[in-house]
Formats: structure tokens, sequence, C-alpha cells
């Protein structure tokens, strides 16, 4: 169902991505053991990913990432993540328990994976060595997979008591354990190429090659014939008219489009009028995930909003902000705040200045 709110899990549900797909699975089926996988939020990055991780047809771990902003960047929440993946793994490949039980931290109970997460239990690197180790006596499979997705979150997690460094763990695996792959991804993708620090000397990782693939938006032509089949799919006529007009506002993000068809779909009444109240409902989930980075200082609110409403330039900016507050605003910190955001990923630098990426906050930042 091309119009499901969830990320795509078939390949048939995966609309405009052949030569993405493509890509990834040629990278994973490659020497290559770091893919970085990228781009804005609610682009497919998600959906992506786990179409390819079934049609490679190869064991995998999947970690969804964000779960550790709601239940803290410790050990306890990633470990329960990676349990309940290794005991779906396990469930699967059964040899996979001879291999992690002689790993010190590691409980089986039938199909069930335990991991202590406590300072003396187990130890991430030696877990990567059993599950190298198992892959290469494993007949079936030619190498393992783990996802990471939102991979850029796992920067909370580096270095400190406690926490784990990822950057060595992964130049350890890099270097050592040929039968593992990691793809990484991510939303922030300044925060992302930060953390993985490729191109930075003082990074375990510098100077390792990976694969990069980048999702965009859907071109006009794209986005219409998602909508056209996806209705389709609905048994539902909407004139092509209010298509284009979706299209004209959503701008390409397939996640958007996404969710109009799905709500167009439940209400089964195309019209002028729903698609104002599709627009606002998408405008309120968006400033709501927009309310953690406005805890950090209210200045991104403004200039968001100058962004919004057309304001491109670092001195138009500036002049707005201070024009709303009534009060000197630092070049550095205008400074800060624009890179900041590149990194978050929710504006970008072109020829022509900054823009929101966003078609939805872009609006909605006209408010702001």
């Amino acid at each position: 169902m091309l119009f499901d709110p969830r990320p795509k899990q078939e390949k048939r549900d995966l609309f405009g991505r052949e030569r993405e797909l493509n890509r990834l699975l040629a990278a994973m089926g490659s020497r290559c053991p770091l893919i970085l996988l990228l781009g804005v939020r609610r682009i497919g990055k998600t959906s992506l990913l786990k179409v390819a991780l079934k049609e490679a047809g190869q064991p995998y771990i999947y970690l969804d990432l964000r779960i550790l902003e709601e239940e803290g960047y410790s050990r306890v929440a990633l470990y329960r993540l990676l349990s309940e993946e290794l005991s779906r793994l396990h469930s699967a490949w059964k040899r996979l328990g001879e291999f992690v039980r002689k790993v010190r931290g590691v409980e089986i109970a039938g199909v069930r994976i335990e991991l202590d997460w406590g300072s003396r239990g187990l130890m991430l690197s030696s877990l990567l060595k059993a599950l190298n180790e198992w892959v290469e006596r494993e007949k079936k499979s030619s190498y393992l997979t783990l996802a990471l997705d939102e991979a850029q979150l796992l920067r909370n997690m580096v270095g400190g008591k406690g926490r784990i460094d990822f950057r060595s763990l992964l130049a350890y695996s890099y270097d050592n354990l040929p039968n593992l792959k990691f793809i990484l991804t991510g939303s922030e993708v300044g925060l992302l190429m930060d953390f993985v620090g490729a191109e930075n000397p003082a990074s375990p990782l510098y100077g390792r090659y990976r694969e990069e693939i980048v999702l965009e938006g859907f071109d006009d032509e794209t986005a219409l014939s998602f909508l056209e089949k996806g209705f389709r799919e609905q048994k539902l006529k909407v004139e092509r008219e209010l298509l284009e007009e979706a299209v004209r506002r959503l701008d390409g993000v397939v996640g958007w489009l996404a969710y109009y068809g799905y709500r167009v779909s439940q209400e089964r009444k195309p019209n002028g009028q729903l698609l104002n109240a599709i627009f606002e409902e998408a405008k309120a989930m968006a400033s709501k995930e927009l309310e953690k980075i406005f805890q950090r200082s209210r200045y991104y609110r403004l200039v968001l909003r100058a962004l919004g409403m057309g304001e491109g330039s670092w001195a138009s900016i500036k002049r707005s902000v201070e024009a709303w507050t009534g009060k000197p605003v630092g070049n550095a910190q205008i400074t800060r705040l624009l890179e900041n955001l590149v990194k978050l990923g929710i504006i970008r630098r072109g020829d022509h200045g900054y823009q929101i990426v966003d078609p939805i906050i872009r609006e909605a930042a006209k408010h702001y």
C-alpha cells in the first residue's frame, strides 16, 4: 500500500526508488564495510533501508535509535534494543546461539538472548567478534548487516564513564571484522557526518572509505505519479488539478505525500478544503517536532521565521532577528544558529542563500 503511513517493508510498495535501491543492494554486496544513507526527514530512508535488508536475503540487525531519545542515552536502552534484534535473529538462524553464548554478559533462554548492561557485563566488541565468527561459519550467509537508523543520535553516547565510543567500535569492526557491514542513516546529515568524522584527523574513522547514498525529494512528475497510483490502489478518483496543487504545496517530500494520500483515502472526500485541513495538520506536526530545538534558544524560532518570510541572506536574517528582539545580535551567534540548523537538516545553504528544506516547515515558520 503506497499510502501506508508506516515505513515500507516490501519492494512492491517502494515507489520511485529503484535506482537508489539497486545502489544500496550493490553496496551491501560489495566489500565496503560502511554505508551512509542520507536525506532529510520524511524522504523515505527507513523504507528504502527496510526493503533493501529484506531483498538482500542476508541476516541483519536493525536498530531504530530514536528510542534512545525517549529512554535516555544509556546502555540499558541500547542493550534492550540489541537484545530484541538478536532474539529475532536467533529464532531464524539457530546456530547463532552457539557463538554468542560464549561471550561474557550474554544469556540465552530458548530463542531469547539477554545482554548484561552492567559495567562488568557485555563488551560490544566481543559480541561483534562472535557475530563475525558466526557469519564465517554459517554456510547460508555471506555477511551480517548492522543497520543503525538515525545513527547521529549515537554521538550522545561517545566517551565518558558508562558510555560507548561507537566511532572506535566502528573503526575496530572496519579493520578487523570483514563479515560485518554497517549502514548508518541520518536525517540530521551534518551531525551524522560530524559523528562519523571520516574527514576529521582526530576521529577513529578518519580516512576510511564509505559508500554514500543520498535520497532527494521526488520531482513534480514522479510525485504526481505516486499520488495517482496510490489513489488507484484505493479505488478513489481525485481530480488532476487537486493532485497538482498537493504536489505544489508538498514539494516532493514523500512522507508528506503519503500522509496526504492516506488522509484523503480515509475521508473519501478529495477536495480543496480537505487539502487545506491536511496541510494545517502537517504544519502542527512539524512545529511540534521542532520544540526541542526552540527550547535551546528562542533565536532558532526567529531565524526560521525570517527564512519562512523569504529572507535568505545572512545579513537579512540578522536584520530581521534584531528587529523582532529590539536589540543587537552578535554576528557569531547568527552564524552559529544557521550552521546548527544546517547540520540538523532543517535548512540548506545554496547559491542564493539559506532555505528551509521541508515545505511544511517553510510555511509554518511564517508564524513562528
